[in-house]
């Protein structure tokens, strides 16, 4: 062995080299397994999303995501003007159209339900307190006054919600994020 600094420093450098290549290929042989698992995981997806968008289309469209043979069509014809008529009708075919109709069918959903209308936040908490006749967490509350039409404005509607039940006098707070009507507004009006 030679007692050249140089040489001992192109040595030590020779192995610093093979052994961070060493780690290299490791990392490499890590990054491409994770690779092909992501790639499982998207051929995964793909199939969830294929069989979620038909089955949107059957809960959106049921009598007309398969079109009837010819020689069942003209049964349908006195039916009601929404069957399948090739010359008039598409399915959804992109994920905007899709979401589109679904939102459409929620739209109508929430415009059909007027309960809650025209109140304020306590007195349609009021009502859905008086009728669960036991505590309810703030999101059972939101979740029910929004079923009967009710509409919270602002990005944070839960909070909104949980601020209005803790100010007003007629809920007991009875743990975290749960209230109660207070026995004094138990028997007395809604407003």
């Amino acid at each position: 062995m030679i007692d050249d600094p140089a040489l001992a420093g192109l040595q030590r450098s020779l192995s610093e080299y093979r052994e961070a290549k060493r780690k290299m290929k490791i990392r490499l042989a890590e990054i491409e397994a994770e690779a092909e698992m992501l790639r499982s995981q998207l051929s995964t997806f793909d199939a969830i999303i294929e069989q979620t968008e038909l089955a949107l289309r059957r809960v959106l469209f049921p009598a007309d995501s398969q079109p009837a043979p010819l020689s069942d069509r003209s049964r349908f014809s006195h039916q009601s003007p929404n069957r399948y008529d090739p010359a008039t009708f598409h399915l959804p075919a992109t994920e905007a159209e899709i979401e589109a109709e679904v939102a459409k069918i929620q739209q109508d959903e929430q415009s059909s339900n007027v309960r809650f209308n025209d109140f304020r936040i306590p007195q349609a908490a009021t009502i859905v307190l008086r009728e669960a006749d036991r505590p309810l967490h703030v999101s059972e509350i939101y979740r029910q006054m929004a079923e009967g039409g009710f509409e919270f404005r602002g990005q944070h509607q839960l909070i909104t919600l949980a601020v209005s039940l803790s100010r007003s006098k007629r809920f007991r707070k009875v743990a975290p994020g749960t209230f109660e009507l207070d026995p004094e507004y138990r028997a007395g009006q809604v407003a």
